[in-house]
């Protein structure tokens, strides 16, 4: 549901897109997704998971253009700048966000696009988030002042996963109570586990499942200006110096 949005944000960048890093890539889908829309670009994907790694390292196998990392972002040097930033997912799991805003800013370029996506409002607070290791949920006005604080003028802010995620609610909750009661890890190894763990769903079964959502995708363009969904997605540019 989220990538189905990605592609218009991508659809709005410059073709003149030369370099991309993505943070916490999970099993790749949207820097593959990128590689394609800009050949010529070379991509960094970082994330500090092996076992992400050692599945990217497989879906990624022949993308001489995209390149790997193991890390943690917060430690980046800022030596190299990126036309575009992504970051789906990710800010949640941090405790201090508004430094990580500020890391992200320094590492575009002037003019650079981030592309960013988190769970939405604290009403909407769901086991899966103790679960995934989460520390919130944003606020539109939230985002907003966040980012402007760290020089990154939001372009477009949509809200996502709406009607799925209102429909399965209840298995969600189900499933990720009973499995929360049973785990017992720190929000990093939580983190580390929730971008490549896919319990209701299996791989092989994503061709598919993409498929069979796309009237939900329709329904979800309709109402992505709204507060309908349970995530939001931004596309955000650095300020050019003046």
């Amino acid at each position: 549901m989220r990538l189905a949005l990605i592609e218009q944000l991508v659809m709005r960048l410059p073709t003149g897109v030369r370099s991309f890093l993505e943070i916490g890539p999970g099993m790749g889908d949207t820097s593959l997704y990128l590689s394609q829309c800009f050949p010529e670009a070379d991509g960094t994907l970082l994330d500090f998971s092996d076992d992400c790694m050692d599945i990217l390292r497989q879906r990624t196998a022949n993308k001489s253009r995209l390149r790997l990392m193991t890390g943690d972002f917060m430690g980046m040097t800022r030596e190299k700048h990126y036309d575009l930033i992504v970051a789906c997912e990710v800010l949640e799991h941090i405790r201090d966000d508004k430094a990580a805003l500020g890391i992200i800013s320094e590492l575009l370029s002037p003019g650079g696009y981030f592309i960013f996506s988190a769970p939405a409002f604290m009403r909407k607070w769901q086991h899966v988030d103790e679960y995934a290791g989460h520390y919130r949920r944003y606020e539109r006005a939230e985002l907003i002042e966040k980012f402007t604080a760290s020089g990154l003028h939001i372009d477009t802010l949509w809200c996502f996963g709406f009607p799925i995620t209102q429909l399965l609610y209840p298995l969600r909750e189900l499933y990720y109570g009973m499995s929360r009661r049973r785990q017992h890890l720190s929000k990093e190894d939580a983190t580390k586990r929730s971008g490549i763990e896919r319990p209701l769903i299996g791989r092989t079964r994503a061709i598919l499942l993409a498929h069979l959502l796309r009237p939900f995708y329709f329904l979800q363009n309709c109402v992505k200006h709204t507060d309908l969904g349970d995530g939001f997605l931004v596309l955000a540019q650095k300020g050019r110096p003046a």
